[in-house]
């Protein structure tokens, strides 16, 4: 995890995740400046930072897009077990009347 924090005092920080401590060290020792926006969130008394072209609601489009995904997959992956099992049932069921 590398960790930025503001220079100009006011608090904000920021964290990035490295997929190795190397690959993290080496994000540390080029120095490089990172440009974030800040939300401010006033019910919370909190923020959260985005890239710097996004907007709140360009940011909560793509989490929408994100989580509304992830409840398709789900779904389709109940969908689809369902369905395996009325195969397996039916296929059970057949024998049976068969007597195989």
């Amino acid at each position: 995890m590398v960790y930025y924090r503001d220079t100009s005092g006011s608090g904000y920080q920021w964290r990035q995740q490295a997929l190795t401590r190397e690959r993290g060290q080496e994000i540390v020792d080029a120095g490089a400046a990172v440009e974030r926006r800040v939300l401010a969130i006033p019910a919370d008394r909190s923020y959260i930072t985005v890239e710097p072209g996004q907007t709140a609601e360009s940011y909560t489009a793509g989490l929408r897009q994100k989580y509304i995904t992830a409840l398709v997959l789900a779904g389709a992956y109940v969908i689809l077990y369902a369905a395996a099992w009325c195969v397996i049932w039916a296929s059970r069921r057949k024998i049976q009347r068969t007597g195989l």
